[in-house]
């Protein structure tokens, strides 16, 4: 094992494998500082398509030093505008913002950032190690085990998913079915392909992310005008002061950290979360907590920051050892590990376990490296946070076409994006999570697979083997104790968006957008029913009996809920916010309206005269007319837009993009 940690450092030492480290974490840099929207998930959607044609060692650092970097540097937003900078950095909004208000942003951000660093090595070392322990241990499990700890994986994301399990279930399930689109391979088998070739491969798991994440973020930035209508803090205080602050409370970043280790190692939890949790258990053991959290302490800094951070190691224990993901970044990373030829899990510590300490390698030197350009540059990164909706949106949409393109050079590509921009907005709107459906998509496949070798292998009495029933139980366990545990809560009221117990419910049949998102999820249920049903046995298991027919089930109960008026109509949730709601109605639609508008008008751009093309002159346009942007700063973005396209995809990275209709293409 030695030998196999000494190796992974040895690879590191290539100098493209070094660049493509720091070009990583430039880009998680800029993911994490600038306004709510350029999220990872985002980025790494955009990446996807590209990296995996790379040398593989240059990806993976690329990859883990994006994902590193953006944890690290999160702390921006919540100091500076009182927003959250991702999901592991809401707590962090509770004493960073007053700080900030209060003339001491700099200090926050230097508690923030060393304490990021410390938990990072924490969860670096408890990842390296995990390994051997699990070495061991995963000798034990075989194809029928690994069918139930990937199943545990999506029950569990979906159950977490927020105050509302069966809105997560059925996302998980709705991903489950999507994740068998295509040709099955034992039985040959065209699965929902419906006679287009696009669909042979399934629906493009790039252009999926890209459009669930990127749509409805950029629609939030709009919505909120953020740097507009919104003030930074002022860069004050000392750095070093924060420095301090976290090393004088060096105990209360161990403990933090190891909070976040064991949150990032079960699956569903991670950055949801963790901040929370940490930020709680400091409130309760901190001296003077009760006082003083909330308006201005460190030490409700230091605590979610040191948790967030240290959640990257254990995050990437399952999705290592188990090839299990246990978030959203995680499973995008495990199916980037895929596509480059490596098989997470057992096969990839035998094979490979070089290139699995090379991973532990960059997470730790990465999140050293970007704590340290937050701390170095703190005035000129702080800038970065201070960029206008009018810049950040188009920019978020650009990105997102030129991802969703890059995917497969189809028109169709265009079709996926602005469908599934659409569904994730509704999806956000009505507090329904997109990240089971992104893990149902991954997991899908991986669960398909070990059923198929299990039920060959064994029939169905694989179900009676001791492991497996343990396994089971386990997973009964938890899924029924956390949804007890909600329901007690939603009894006692302290859910959000609950009606208070006892309080009664009006009668009558009540017809909103939820409803009709709802019998869209079951009609999809439905028709994927119908059309598996004449399929041989194999290809119809998973589709049908462990996704369609329980989504179905599941889709019947919540349009009930949701008519008799026993389901609020909207309501935050926690992996996956919904929109603010600081917006009255009316301009909330209207900004709506006018940012789908741009969107689609975007997209048919790019079919018609191509994406060299289409998107400068979107940025330039959105910019000058929507933004209300002064020329030079239109013209500006365009350029860098049209270098985005040609200069790096097409020049770099040797993207032929499809020209438009109207030039032949």
């Amino acid at each position: 094992m030695f030998e196999a940690a000494f190796q992974g450092l040895q690879n590191l030492l290539s100098l493209t494998v070094l660049i493509g480290m720091l070009a990583g974490i430039s880009v998680g840099t800029f993911t994490a500082i600038t306004p709510q929207g350029l999220g990872t998930p985002l980025m790494y959607a955009l990446f996807l398509s590209v990296v995996t044609q790379w040398d593989p060692l240059v990806a993976i650092a690329f990859l883990i030093g994006m994902d590193a970097v953006s944890s690290t540097c999160s702390a921006y937003l919540p100091v500076l505008f009182g927003i959250p900078g991702g999901a592991g950095s809401q707590a962090t909004v509770m004493d960073g913002y007053p700080m900030g208000r209060g003339g001491q942003a700099r200090r926050a951000l230097g508690a923030a950032f060393t304490a990021g660093i410390l938990g990072s090595l924490v969860g670096t070392a408890t990842l390296a190690a995990a390994i051997p322990v699990a070495q061991a241990l995963i000798l034990f499990l075989g194809s029928p085990e690994l069918f139930v700890v990937a199943l545990w994986g999506v029950s569990m994301v979906s159950v977490l998913a927020g105050p509302r399990p069966l809105k997560g279930l059925m996302a998980g399930a709705a991903g489950l079915v999507i994740s068998v689109v295509g040709i099955q391979p034992q039985s040959g088998v065209m699965r929902f392909v419906f006679d287009q070739p696009y669909l042979l491969e399934g629906v493009p798991l790039a252009v999926a992310t890209l459009a669930l994440f990127g749509v409805p973020s950029a629609l939030e930035m709009a919505l909120a005008r953020v740097g507009v209508e919104r003030e930074p803090a002022p860069l004050a205080g000392r750095l070093l002061d924060g420095i301090r602050d976290a090393f004088r409370n060096v105990w209360l970043v161990v403990r933090c950290s190891f909070l976040g280790v064991w949150v990032g190692i079960v699956p569903g939890l991670g950055a949801q979360v963790v901040d929370w949790l940490s930020y709680g258990h400091a409130a309760q053991t901190c001296k003077g907590a009760k006082e003083t959290f909330g308006k201005g302490d460190v030490r409700g800094v230091i605590a979610p920051e040191a948790s967030n951070d240290a959640k990257d190691g254990g995050t990437l224990i399952p999705t290592l050892t188990l090839g299990v993901p246990g978030s959203l970044v995680s499973a995008l990373f495990l199916f980037a590990l895929t596509t480059m030829g490596f098989a997470p899990g057992p096969f990839m510590l035998e094979r490979n376990a070089d290139v699995v300490y090379s991973i532990i390698w960059v997470l730790g030197i990465a999140s050293v490296i970007g704590g340290s350009l937050g701390l170095v540059f703190s005035n000129q990164l702080a800038r970065l946070a201070e960029l206008r909706y009018s810049i950040i949106v188009p920019s978020i949409l650009g990105f997102v076409l030129i991802g969703a393109l890059n995917a497969n050079q189809s028109p169709l590509d265009l079709v996926t994006v602005v469908s599934f921009g659409f569904v994730g907005y509704f999806m956000k709107r009505f507090g329904y999570p997109r990240p089971p459906l992104i893990l149902g998509m991954i997991l899908g496949i991986i669960m398909e697979k070990y059923l198929y070798i299990s039920t060959a292998r064994y029939g169905f009495e694989w179900l009676g083997r001791p492991s497996v029933l343990v396994l089971l139980i386990l997973v009964t366990g938890t899924l029924g104790y956390t949804l007890w545990s909600r329901r007690a809560r939603t009894r006692s009221g302290e859910e959000p968006g609950e009606k208070p117990a006892g309080e009664s419910v009006p009668a009558g049949v009540r017809v909103n957008w939820e409803t009709l998102l709802v019998l869209g999820f079951l009609a999809f249920f439905l028709l994927a029913i119908r059309i598996g049903f004449e399929w041989p046995f194999i290809a119809k298991l998973m589709p049908l009996y462990i996704a369609a027919v329980p989504g179905a089930a599941l889709a019947l109960w919540q349009l009930f809920r949701v008519t008799t008026g026993r389901e609020p109509a909207a309501g935050g949730v926690e992996m996956d916010e919904s929109f603010s709601g600081e917006l009255d109605a009316a301009s909330e639609r209207r900004r709506t309206m006018a940012f789908f508008a741009w969107f689609v008008g975007a997209a048919l751009a790019v079919w018609l005269v191509g994406i060299t093309v289409a998107v400068p002159l979107f940025v330039f346009l959105y910019c000058l007319v929507e933004g209300g942007e002064r020329l030079w700063i239109a013209v500006l973005m365009a350029a860098i837009a049209f270098l985005l396209v040609w200069g790096l995809f097409e020049g770099v990275f040797k993207v032929l993009w499809a020209e438009g209709v109207l030039f032949g293409g």
